[in-house]
């Protein structure tokens, strides 16, 4: 196989500063490593949504989003190690963002060296120390295709309204939203204290989702519905 036909892992960059992502990118590429790189929550998320990555270094502040805050919400979508990259060197935000889904936590500014090597080394640990890592089988959902596949490559056929109400779920993973917000926003219309309708949507969801379905749609009680992950492949 001729070099250039190798696959290299792949590595996330979410950096809204353009020099410093193009930085990282050479010196990712340099060592190797296959730089892509998004300057925005929406797109990172789209991203990973619809392609398989190794590693994501995330940097914390993009624009107005606390990347910590939305976490949670990349973490659904990806099991591969996500690096927060922050000048905030605050010890309480380093812990949330270990506890809510962070692999590692670096500080700016970083060398291009050591930024290969922690992302190496984390490439290590999710091979087992064997070499590279490959992404497992995961599920994908595309805002942009309106589309959820599970981690075998089956379309999951879901109504608009469906789909709609697990993106809003997703939106804001393990944070419960009530019938009330989910009618209105999904429906077009008030929630009323005797109708089933987002009951039933949510149960036809769990069915698609198959088993493990109702734990990643979990009821929250007198507080409404929370995605909390896709079921295990």
């Amino acid at each position: 196989m001729q070099e250039d036909e190798v696959a290299y892992p792949t590595v996330l960059i979410v950096e809204d500063n353009l020099t410093l992502a193009d930085e990282m990118a050479v010196s990712l590429r340099h060592h190797r490593l296959q730089p892509i790189v998004a300057t925005d929550w929406d797109s990172a998320i789209e991203i990973v949504s619809t392609a398989a990555m190794d590693v994501i270094v995330l940097d914390q502040r993009l624009g107005p989003i606390d990347a910590v805050l939305a976490l949670p919400q990349l973490r659904a979508l990806t099991p591969v190690p996500i690096l927060v990259l922050t000048a905030n060197q605050a010890e309480a935000d380093r812990i949330l963002a270990l506890e809510i889904g962070a692999d590692d936590f670096l500080l700016k500014p970083i060398s291009g060296r050591e930024l290969v090597a922690r992302v190496r080394a984390h490439l290590r640990r999710a091979s087992g120390g064997t070499g590279p890592a490959s992404a497992p089988p995961r599920w994908r959902f595309s805002l942009s295709d309106r589309r959820l596949t599970r981690p075998d490559g089956e379309t999951v056929a879901l109504t608009s309204a469906e789909f709609d109400l697990l993106a809003q779920l997703i939106e804001t993973p393990h944070q419960p939203i009530d019938r009330d917000t989910l009618t209105r926003r999904v429906l077009g219309r008030p929630w009323r204290s005797e109708e089933r309708a987002i009951d039933n949507l949510v149960l036809h969801l769990r069915q698609k989702l198959g088993p493990g379905g109702e734990r990643s749609i979990a009821t929250i009680r007198n507080q409404g519905y929370a995605f909390t992950a896709f079921p295990s492949p």
